[in-house]
């Protein structure tokens, strides 16, 4: 049961967009990791912390205070390496559903994989959606097979059969209305010779 090929360069486009934004987006979250490691050590930093965050009222003492600073900082370098990895693990994905969408039997593997790299580049993000829209085409473009065709060409004779079985038929009514007007035209004939009187010589 052969089946045609069917032309995913949609789905590929989609999968190539959403990559891209992936790429984009880790090294805008490296970036910002990088700069805010870099602001810390500067003293405008230390000065901002000292008025802002140390004499904030609802820090009892300034050791307080300077726990706080350092969970904030701890908790944004281990989110944004959280959200690197599961980036990458996205960006991983689409590219093993781009490589499985160059065959077509694979194409159902490769919206699976789309879904997840989906999932992992957050539920509702534009590059999530993107994934979305490319696997939806994986599952909905589906090749159709050889079997399908051959209905369609049985059919397509069948058509053809009753059409010359009905020129057929339709051909032998006349054949068959000629005789029989052959025949009536005899009939009368013999009728109009058998009533002329006999003259004798």
């Amino acid at each position: 049961m052969n089946q045609e090929t069917v032309n995913r360069a949609g789905e590929k486009v989609l999968g190539i967009i959403g990559i891209i934004f992936n790429i984009l987006a880790i090294a805008l979250i490296g970036f910002a990791m990088a700069s805010y490691a870099n602001v810390q050590g500067t003293p405008e930093f230390q000065q901002f912390i000292e008025d802002e965050i140390m004499s904030d009222p609802a820090f009892s003492t300034p050791e307080e205070a300077q726990t706080v600073i350092n969970m904030m900082s701890s908790s944004f370098s281990v989110v944004g390496w959280v959200l690197i990895a599961l980036l990458v693990v996205s960006t991983i994905l689409a590219i093993i559903a781009l490589i499985n969408l160059r065959k077509n039997k694979k194409a159902s593997t490769a919206g699976v994989l789309f879904i997840l790299a989906g999932l992992f580049a957050g539920l509702l993000s534009l590059t999530s959606i993107l994934f979305y829209i490319a696997a939806i085409m994986c599952f909905v473009r589906k090749p159709r097979t050889q079997n399908n065709q051959n209905t369609r060409d049985d059919d397509f004779k069948y058509q053809e059969d009753q059409l010359r079985r009905k020129e057929e038929s339709v051909r032998r009514d006349d054949t068959t209305t000629r005789r029989e007007d052959e025949v009536r035209r005899d009939d009368t004939t013999t009728r109009n010779d058998d009533d002329t009187p006999y003259r004798p010589l």
